[in-house]
């Protein structure tokens, strides 16, 4: 009888548990070690508590790392991660965007149709199991808690998760624990977050929605005549009293935080992108025909909410809102347009770990195995989930990747534990 335990009862935790006992029945006991007084508390936080368990559009560009990504998800894709939570109790729906949801509507769904299997195989969960160190004794594998209590095992899997959200479990611990086995773990940093900017730039803003064609410049090449986005994306912008979210705006900080500081970028909303520069001057120039002799601050009625029109007017075009319109010149026009085209922000960060939904980083994918993801320099440890690392966009595509990561880790322990039997 071989022992396996696996380090983090969150998403990739829990599958990886499950398909292992699923495979090898009364070959192993498996245990799952919970640092918190439950496993899965951060399945209960994803979409909103609605739990958007995959997406019908998961493939490896979703991801940073795709060619390592790639044969993981070809191991467990969409249709088998469907079958799977089918197996298990779970109905589900999809929305316009290709997004799962539990028909249920609440996380605690997916949850529960886990636990309930892992229940049902004979799963031991170890909770308030605060993980310490990772040794080997006499060929054994030691697991050694914060408070001296200690499990063995043959078979160690790393499902700890990242940073992100550290009240619901990922407080960067798996990332210690391989780092004593020698193992490089590349810089971390909040993934999927606001950003956070000039606060004179969203002055009057915060509580604003509203769609926009949202660009990401370097600021070296911003002011050049041809400049080009390294990045761009349609969506809605939230601003904030610091900042701006949204999803949009949350899968272009993970771009910004994979490759750049957030000095060298800035990030420029087209509030009207259906329309060139000089279309919107001819519709200021035939507005300004229309209403005669109006106060500046109703100029752009029709065209944003109010919020909006103050700072466009009053923070970017330095006009004065008790003004008015007779006095505005072609001048002011070009000015209007141009910061409706390019209504910038001057980076200063972006949010911390607590209001992150992934970790941008963590084990370097050189260091385990691509088919089986067991650790190089450690025979019979494996990882999966958001240690490794491999982020996704938001929408289901960072869940996929603990499923299929999880899979892939389970799959093969069960394998080495039925060919060595």
């Amino acid at each position: 009888m071989k022992d396996v335990v696996i380090i983090g009862g969150g998403a990739s935790g829990l599958m990886a548990a499950i398909i292992v006992k699923s495979k090898v029945q009364d070959q192993a006991n498996v245990t799952i070690l919970e640092r918190l007084e439950k496993v899965g508390k951060k399945i209960l936080v994803t979409g909103n508590g609605r739990c958007n368990f995959t997406n019908k559009h998961v493939s490896e560009n979703k991801y940073n790392n795709p060619s390592f990504v790639k044969p993981i998800l070809k191991q467990f894709n969409v249709s088998k991660t469907l079958e799977f939570f089918n197996s298990i109790g779970l109905l589900y729906r999809m929305d316009e965007a290709g997004r799962y949801y539990p028909l249920s509507e609440n996380a605690n769904s997916v949850l529960d149709v886990l636990r309930n299997e892992a229940k049902r195989l004979g799963i031991v969960e170890r909770v308030n199991f605060d993980v310490n160190r990772i040794y080997k004794n006499n060929d054994r594998f030691a697991i050694e808690s914060k408070n001296r209590l200690v499990q063995e095992a043959d078979y160690v899997v790393v499902a700890a998760g990242g940073k992100a959200v550290p009240v619901h479990g990922s407080n960067g611990s798996g990332f210690n624990l391989l780092k004593k086995q020698k193992m490089k773990i590349t810089d971390c940093f909040p993934g999927l977050t606001g950003v956070i900017v000039d606060e004179g730039q969203v002055k009057g803003l915060s509580g604003l929605r509203m769609k926009a064609k949202v660009n990401l410049y370097l600021k070296k090449t911003f002011k050049k005549d041809k400049k080009e986005a390294i990045w761009t994306e349609d969506g809605e912008v939230q601003f904030k009293e610091k900042g701006l979210s949204g999803i949009v705006v949350m899968q272009l900080q993970s771009q910004i935080a994979r490759k750049y500081s957030p000095k060298e970028v800035k990030i420029s909303l087209d509030l009207i992108p259906h329309m060139t520069e000089e279309e919107i001057v001819d519709h200021l120039e035939r507005r300004l025909a229309h209403i005669g002799n109006e106060e500046v601050e109703n100029f752009l009625t029709g065209m944003f909410h109010k919020m909006l029109v103050r700072n466009i007017l009053k923070q970017r075009c330095k006009i004065q809102l008790d003004g008015y319109t007779k006095d505005l010149t072609k001048k002011d026009l070009n000015k209007i347009a141009s910061a409706i085209k390019e209504f910038d922000f001057d980076v200063k960060g972006y949010y911390d770990f607590d209001r992150a939904q992934v970790t941008v980083g963590g084990l370097d994918v050189k260091e385990v195995v691509q088919e089986t993801l067991e650790a190089r320099k450690v025979s019979r440890l494996y990882v999966c989930g958001e240690v490794l690392n491999v982020d996704g966009e938001c929408g289901g595509f960072n869940l996929q990747w603990a499923w299929s990561s999880g899979y892939v880790v389970g799959n093969a322990i069960a394998k080495r534990i039925i060919d060595n039997a």
